[in-house]
C-alpha cells in the first residue's frame, strides 16, 4: 500500500473542504474505469456525470471518501433509492432488466480505490460504513451491477455479496450481486 499516513474514512457531508478532494476522486474514477477512451470531452463529462457526478450532487449523504495525508485514495458512491424505479437512473437501461431484484436490494453503490491502496481491506471498510448507514436507514439490501468477467466480482463476493443473476450473453455481459442487510428497528 502506498503512503505511510493513516487512512481516514469520511462521510462526504463531514469533509471540511470537499472541493480539495474532487480532483483526486476524479483521477481515481477515470483510472479505475473500464472505459479509458472517449470520443470527446463532452462524452467524457457525461460518463463522469452518469457514474460519479449524480451521486456527489444528489446523494452526498451516501458518499464516502478514504483520505490519506489530505489526498483522496478511494471513495464509495452510494444511493438508497431503487434505481429501477427512480427517474434519475432512467438513462441506465440495465436497471430495467433487474427490476424484479431491486425491490429487495434497492440501495446500490460504486466503489473505486487508487490502485496502490487495493488489496489491503480499504474497500471492505468503505462498504462496511455504507452498510451500517443503510441498515440504520432501514434498507433491506444493497446491490452492485458489474461486468460478468470483471476483476471486482471476487471483491464483492468477499464482502458479503452473492450472485443473484448473470447475463453473460448480453453486450456488455453483466452480473447482479446483492447483499441482504439487517434492518434495525426500534423497540416500542
Amino acid at each position: 500500500m502506498s503512503g505511510t499516513g493513516t487512512i481516514e474514512l469520511k462521510r462526504w457531508l463531514e469533509v471540511m473542504r470537499p472541493e480539495d478532494l474532487v480532483a483526486g476522486i476524479d483521477a481515481i474514477f477515470f483510472a479505475a474505469s473500464a472505459t479509458q477512451h472517449f470520443e470527446s470531452a463532452s462524452v467524457r463529462d457525461a460518463f463522469r456525470e452518469r457514474w460519479l457526478g449524480r451521486y456527489l450532487e444528489h446523494y452526498p449523504e451516501w458518499f464516502y471518501v478514504a483520505v490519506s495525508s489530505g489526498q483522496a485514495v478511494g471513495y464509495l458512491a452510494g444511493c438508497l433509492e431503487d434505481p429501477a424505479l427512480s427517474p434519475r437512473f432512467s438513462d441506465i437501461a440495465f436497471f430495467e432488466t433487474f427490476a424484479d431484484l431491486t425491490p429487495a436490494y434497492p440501495a446500490h453503490l460504486h466503489i473505486n480505490l487508487d490502485a496502490s491502496y487495493r488489496n489491503a481491506g480499504l474497500g471492505g471498510r468503505l462498504i462496511d460504513l455504507f452498510v451500517a448507514d443503510a441498515e440504520a436507514a432501514g434498507v433491506a439490501g444493497i446491490h452492485v451491477v458489474t461486468g460478468y468477467r470483471s476483476r471486482n466480482r471476487t471483491f464483492y463476493l468477499r464482502n458479503g455479496f452473492e450472485v443473484l443473476r448473470e447475463l453473460p450473453d448480453v453486450d456488455p455481459a453483466l452480473v447482479f450481486l446483492g447483499r441482504r442487510l439487517s434492518v434495525q428497528t426500534e423497540c416500542s
